[in-house]
């Protein structure tokens, strides 16, 4: 009888041990706005998304529209932006050319994670 309650016991605590889901670690924020300048300034240069990934650290960006081929003429980070948990959430204000030449301004918002990669990622909403 001792040894059913035991093997019953055994996995309830065993279950209880365990760390649960992991977590990242709060967003380093000197470390999200240099990485959010290096890429915006791959993207002016001409460099495509997927050359960032080659980088040491390695950089993985998400944008609609550098993915669909606009140019980034030029960009103005708008304050220090906002610590969310793991992630720095920073407005921009972006002038493109549109693949057709048209020049336009947009305000965008970026969401800027240090760890456990460094990633940049365009707010869809």
């Amino acid at each position: 009888m001792r040894l059913i309650r035991a093997s019953l016991i055994i996995p309830l605590i065993l279950i209880g041990c365990t760390k649960g889901p992991q977590r990242a670690d709060p967003v380093d924020p000197e470390t999200a706005r240099t990485t959010l300048q290096v890429v915006l300034d791959s993207w002016r240069k001409g460099d495509k998304p997927e050359d960032l990934k080659q980088r040491n650290p390695s950089i993985v960006v998400q944008d609609m529209d550098w993915e669909s081929g606009f140019q980034l003429v030029e960009y103005e980070v708008m304050g220090q932006g906002t610590a969310e948990d793991a992630n720095l959430m920073c407005p921009v204000k972006l002038v493109v050319r549109t693949p057709g030449g048209e020049v336009t301004t947009k305000e965008v918002t970026y969401i800027v994670g240090t760890s456990p990669r460094l990633t940049v990622f365009r707010k869809l909403f």
